[in-house]
């Protein structure tokens, strides 16, 4: 999922490590942090992979070595295969932030994998809206004990419905959007 979104960040021009980590650290939010020892050896195997190039400049200030990191050609052919591959349904909030940075690079790819992309992101949630309306009617015929919890389970099934119903609307409308969108 990183190289994903490192090989998108670099399709819009070469970076350093640092700001490739800066903007990595707020595209996942608040949740979630990427490190140095994260990134960095991440940086190191795509290099050897050769989906990368790596430059390196000596800095002016302190005088640190700065490395500029580049999108090679088989780095951009292994974009595009991520881009087109199907998400992950059973990955839970990977799936999630894989469709995210997705969206993110909407613009280097066709219109069919951005409709493929959304419409596969559309089924997961329409089968975690299916599931947890399942359960919360199970809750609702069983009423199992204690009653509290129940009730509080019920509460978090609520909460989760809304959110799926939101993001059901929204993607369906996206995939409008995009359908009407000249290539």
């Amino acid at each position: 999922m990183y190289e994903l979104f490192v090989l998108g960040e670099l399709m819009t021009g070469d970076k350093h490590g640092y700001m490739l980590q800066d903007v990595l650290k707020n595209a996942v939010g608040l949740v979630r942090k990427i490190s140095s020892g994260t990134l960095y050896p991440l940086l190191s195997r795509m290099t050897e992979a050769g989906w990368i190039h790596l430059q390196v400049e000596e800095e002016t200030k302190g005088g640190r070595t700065r490395k500029i990191y580049g999108i090679t050609e088989a780095g951009r052919e292994k974009f595009y295969e991520m881009m087109a591959s199907p998400l992950d349904a059973d990955a839970g909030a990977e799936t999630e932030l894989t469709f995210r940075f997705k969206m993110v690079y909407f613009q280097y790819v066709t219109k069919e994998v951005r409709l493929d992309c959304l419409e596969q992101y559309l089924q997961i949630v329409e089968k975690n809206y299916r599931y947890v309306s399942q359960f919360e009617a199970y809750l609702l015929a069983n009423m199992p004990e204690p009653e509290k919890q129940r009730v509080q389970l019920l509460r978090v099934f609520d909460h989760r419905k809304r959110l799926g119903e939101v993001d059901m609307q929204w993607v369906r409308e996206e995939i409008e959007r995009v359908q009407i969108q000249e290539e």
